[in-house]
């Protein structure tokens, strides 16, 4: 009687690695996706412009200041006064020189809320400044005739 070699047989691939793998990839990208979107705001309507531009993102190397409808002011999602938004600008300005401020405003606020803070940045040192809006083309519009 012959007895069956068991070494002949292959067992199949164990695939528990692969998946764990893709699940800690999926967790990862899916934490890393929401921290780049920390700073826009939700309720946050930006002015529409026509001219086309650049899409504005929020790179690493950013301070972006959001002026919300009622003037009040918010970095890295967390309300602030004025003059702390000044010691942040100036550490900016002094210790790092090649990072870009974003000013990013609300269509409904009145202007001087933003002109404060172009003003509060660039007599901190900040220069360029950017500022934050949306590009779309305006319909054309038909004339009955």
């Amino acid at each position: 009687m012959r007895i069956a070699n068991n070494e002949d047989i292959e067992a199949p691939p164990n695939l528990m690695p692969l998946i764990d793998m893709v699940f800690l990839l999926l967790i990862f990208f899916l934490v890393a996706s929401s921290l780049s979107q920390e700073e826009r705001e939700q309720n946050l309507q930006l002015p529409h412009t026509s001219k086309a531009a650049q899409p504005m993102s929020a790179a690493p190397q950013q301070f972006i200041i959001n002026i919300l409808h009622d003037g009040a002011m918010k970095v890295s999602g967390r309300s602030i006064k004025p003059e702390e938004l000044e010691k942040m600008l100036v550490n900016i300005a002094r210790n790092e020189p090649e990072r870009k401020v974003l000013i990013r405003a609300d269509e409904r606020c009145m202007f001087k809320y933003f002109a404060g803070v172009l003003d509060l940045s660039t007599d901190c040192g900040i220069n360029p400044v950017k500022i934050g809006y949306l590009a779309f083309k305006p319909k054309a519009t038909v004339v009955p005739g």
